[in-house]
């Protein structure tokens, strides 16, 4: 992504505006962050929704993450969505798959990384390497974490 095409209008928030733990200013790495990406499987780029912040852990961005499902506002399968991260173990990197609908990708920012950058290419990455699987995750029916 360009500078000039990086715009806030991409961007998820919870609905309660209260910082979220881990939380801190800034779009430019180090730190960890998340991006959701809409109709992952549809031909050429998916529409993607950035969380435009830096967070300290994995944890506290899976945190932040598993709030904006809890709200509603990236999915309506939001719910489901968080209780398939709960269940899942150590914060790291991830991506969460809704079958064709939603993939969320948290990503670590390397030093001197746009978190938009980051979490492009932590989604391309997936994607190249699921390509082969993407008929069995739109099939299962239930959100998976990878």
């Amino acid at each position: 992504m360009s500078p000039a095409s990086r715009t806030p209008y991409t961007m998820v928030l919870p609905r309660d505006d209260r910082p979220s733990p881990g939380e801190r200013a800034g779009v430019i790495g180090p730190g960890w962050s998340w991006a959701a990406f809409l109709t992952p499987w549809a031909a050429g780029r998916p529409a993607p929704r950035y969380r435009w912040t830096l967070f300290e852990t994995a944890a506290h961005a899976v945190d932040d993450l598993r709030r904006c499902l809890d709200d509603g506002v990236i999915s309506r399968r939001g719910a489901l969505c968080s209780s398939v991260l709960r269940k899942r173990g150590a914060p790291r990197e991830l991506v969460l798959c809704d079958g064709a609908d939603l993939a969320c990708v948290v990503h670590e920012v390397r030093s001197g990384v746009h978190v938009t950058d980051a979490g492009d290419a932590c989604f391309a990455r997936w994607r190249k390497d699921m390509e082969g699987h993407r008929f069995t995750i739109v099939n299962a029916g239930v959100p998976t974490v990878w």
